[in-house]
């Protein structure tokens, strides 16, 4: 059996490992604290392993936000917790060690792909997208930080006896931790669906709306060669391998720019999938031609303005 069958698996059976290692390690830092902040902080952190226990058991897009949310508390929490309180024992290490690996293959592709094709329907299959590069360094952290804080800061408040603060604190939190919720899942959402009839790029980042690239239409997928002249780039900078899918004609489609609408029109066009090697597995699975077709690579660049406009 290869890694890939074993699917979710091995994170579900690391989810059950972080419960006992961690159990430990808070048992140490919490030993001191006082009784209200103490039972408090069991409460969030039975909450968020159950949480995260059914988001793995029932994988789906809004799965894998939960998740993500969810898994790097695991690292954070016991983190936070030694440095106030000054708890270094080696139980408190091992589950800041625990915390880090659940939280290194929560971000993973492949779980991310997993959970992403957990919401298909039928024939479907769908796979991630790589988060845009601007995302990657500052916003998403800044992000999830929020999130966190926004859901502790209330209870334990209110549990150390600050009812006043901490009620102020649950309703700013609880207002916050949806932005912030809401902001994180937008990622989720982003995939390449394939359909009987060919596939679909979703990406509400880059695209103003999904594009259907048929079966027929489509010449060849495989690697992009970034060097072969005009194409329109859907990746959004990220990282990774990025994938060019060539058509027989030119596509109309709305891009993003900033709060503005663009019209383009190409027969050349690269994304990047979280998984570009399965992509194109399934690609070939489904009677796509892999590689790349050497008559479009020299052809016109993507039109833009008012002929695209008449496109549309």
């Amino acid at each position: 059996m290869t890694l890939a069958k074993l699917g979710l698996w091995p994170m579900r059976a690391l989810w059950f490992v972080l419960l006992v290692v961690s159990g430990y390690g808070f048992s140490e830092i919490l030993h001191d604290v006082g009784s209200g902040v103490g039972t408090m902080s069991e409460i969030l952190l039975w909450a968020a392993w159950f949480v995260g226990l059914v988001a793995l058991l029932a994988p789906s897009t809004v799965a894998l936000t939960v998740f993500r949310s969810v898994a790097p508390a695991s690292l954070l929490g016991p983190l936070l917790g030694a440095v106030l309180s000054g708890t270094w024992h080696g139980a408190v290490f091992a589950a800041i060690g625990i915390g880090l690996l659940v939280t290194v293959l929560a971000l993973s592709p492949q779980v991310g792909d997993v959970m992403v094709n957990g919401s298909s329907y039928g024939p479907e299959r769908r796979l991630a997208l790589r988060t845009p590069a601007s995302l990657l360094m500052g916003p998403i952290q800044l992000t999830w930080l929020i999130l966190f804080f926004s859901v502790i800061s209330g209870p334990l408040l209110l549990a150390s006896g600050h009812y006043i603060i901490g009620a102020i604190a649950g309703i700013i939190g609880a207002f916050l931790g949806a932005q912030m919720g809401h902001s994180l899942h937008s990622l989720s959402r982003r995939w390449v669906v394939f359909v009987p009839a060919g596939f679909v790029i979703h990406d509400f980042w880059v695209l103003a709306e999904s594009i259907l690239f048929r079966r027929p239409q489509i010449r060849a997928l495989g690697p992009a060669a970034l060097d072969i002249g005009n194409f329109l780039d859907l990746s959004a900078n990220a990282q990774g391998l990025a994938l060019m899918v060539q058509l027989d004609e030119k596509v109309p489609l709305a891009l993003r720019a900033k709060k503005d609408v663009q019209t383009f029109s190409a027969h050349r066009l690269v994304f990047s999938p979280s998984l570009p090697g399965v992509l194109m597995h399934e690609a070939r699975v489904r009677g796509i031609k892999i590689g790349s077709d050497p008559e479009l690579l020299d052809d016109d660049p993507a039109e833009t303005g008012d002929d695209q406009n008449e496109a549309t």
